[in-house]
């Protein structure tokens, strides 16, 4: 009988340390791309943009200081691609999202997650925080079964 390994894991984090060449810093959608590989939301060399997509929107309502519900999100999409976005897929990367702990969602109004302190704004604050977080509560798991495995050498 194997391990359950998958029903232990409580949370998973990809950050990747990733230089900012001039190009990234061109354009919003190449920054959005780098923002998301970098918080590990995409692999690198993704294809598939509607995740970009979607966090594109929801920046620009985050920064807008607005929270939209999937209506706005949908015509927002479909006003920058010209075309009607799949709600299921839509619906599908926004559960993503929020099971990664980067938004949430109240009265059906999404909006990001912002930390410790409700009007903090500065969306790169909230997201070290959170990741900060997880990487502390991991660690102190990982210390934890180190102390353990040395009591038995």
């Amino acid at each position: 009988m194997g391990f359950p390994e998958a029903e232990l894991i409580k949370d998973e984090i990809v950050l990747r340390d990733i230089k900012i060449s001039q190009d990234v810093l061109l354009t919003r959608k190449a920054m959005v791309r780098w923002l998301a590989l970098s918080l590990g939301l995409i692999s690198p060399n993704e294809t598939r943009t509607l995740m970009l997509d979607i966090l594109e929107v929801l920046l620009h309502f985050h920064f807008k200081n607005k929270n939209p519900d999937i209506h706005n999100i949908l015509d927002e999409l479909e006003k920058n691609k010209k075309e009607e976005p799949n709600p299921k897929a839509v619906r599908y990367h926004l559960l993503q999202l929020k099971n990664k702990g980067l938004i949430d969602s109240k009265q059906r109004k999404y909006y990001f997650i912002t930390g410790s302190l409700p009007e903090n704004n500065e969306l790169n604050i909230s997201l070290e925080e959170m990741y900060t977080k997880k990487v502390e509560s991991s660690f102190k798991q990982i210390t934890k079964v180190m102390k353990a495995l040395k009591r038995t050498y």
